[in-house]
């Protein structure tokens, strides 16, 4: 009896720590692809931000700076959208990753051996 209830205990903490690995580089690849995101956005946009100050710098004529200005506005607008659309992408995937890692803690639970062992010893 004592060597199934140590085999059974064994049982779980092994579950136990393959889930939370499995839990881990779920949450390490989400922020990883956040991270990438964050870089690339925050590049884009001081790369953007200093050819527009250099475009505003160089134009000598107003309605041409405010031209470039409205049209700097309207890119930029597109590239938040673009931007907040890939992220999204990003949290969804996360999202269906972690609702799959539930659902097969779930049904490891449920066939989990130590529950069964009591389960049954009880009744």
């Amino acid at each position: 009896m004592q060597k199934d209830f140590v085999a059974v205990i064994e049982e779980m903490n092994a579950t136990a720590v393959n889930s939370i690995k499995r839990l881990g580089e779920i949450q390490l690849r989400a922020m990883e692809r956040l991270t990438e995101q964050q870089i690339a956005i925050t590049s884009g946009y001081l790369r953007d931000g200093v050819k527009q100050m250099q475009s505003v710098v160089a134009t000598k004529d107003l309605g041409k700076a405010l031209e470039s200005q409205a049209s700097y506005v309207t890119e930029l607008n597109q590239r938040v959208v673009e931007d907040a659309q890939k992220t999204a992408a990003i949290l969804a995937d996360s999202k269906t990753e972690l609702s799959n890692w539930v659902e097969e803690g779930v049904k490891s639970a449920s066939k989990n051996s130590f529950a069964k062992a009591f389960t049954t010893k009880a009744a």
